[in-house]
């Protein structure tokens, strides 16, 4: 299968700048799980570093520019939208099991799909806490899906072991200032 994300640079956003990636620093309960998350989206990545940098009351943010060779024996999840499997997939991921739909314990490489953002977040956490009916009935779900197709989501590539980090090549680093 032809993923077109993975043949284009790949932006990380932080507020340290490294050439080597290390999982163990990670985050865990995040839309894809544990791992390490990156975009297409140059701007998608320098905004992330600005609000990083912004948490941590810094001036500065840095991007990390990544090129991907070779999907060959690699397990890897695509989402073309922000569907109900999405949906389920990332509730699952952050912590929500009971809410989401069963499904296979398979583990991935690398998940592509759409970034869960403040706008989705907040749909993510309305729907939860049951402000759109009990979160256990399909209504509850349909209103939150409903919310979510009005959002225009940028990608995310996440890349959740260390098979498919080594196959990221470091390609550079730039700054990036906070207004």
């Amino acid at each position: 299968m032809n993923y077109s994300e993975l043949s284009k640079p790949l932006y990380h956003g932080s507020v340290i700048s490294f050439q080597e990636i290390d999982l163990s620093q990670s985050v865990p309960k995040k839309d894809f799980g544990r791992g390490f998350y990156t975009t297409n989206d140059s701007f998608q990545a320098e905004k992330f570093a600005r609000l990083k940098a912004k948490r941590i009351q810094t001036d500065k943010g840095y991007v990390m520019v990544f090129r991907f060779q070779n999907t060959e024996g690699l397990s890897i999840k695509c989402f073309s939208s922000s569907n109900e499997e999405w949906f389920d997939f990332v509730l699952r991921n952050r912590g929500h099991d009971m809410l989401a739909a069963p499904i296979s314990n398979e583990v991935f490489d690398i998940v592509i799909g759409p970034v869960a953002n403040d706008a989705v977040g907040l749909v993510l956490n309305q729907y939860i806490s049951g402000v759109y009916g009990d979160s256990t009935t399909a209504e509850a779900k349909a209103t939150a899906m409903r919310l979510l197709l009005t959002q225009k989501l940028n990608n995310q590539v996440f890349f959740g072991t260390e098979h498919a980090i080594s196959r990221l090549n470091f390609l550079e680093a730039y700054d990036v200032y906070v207004d």
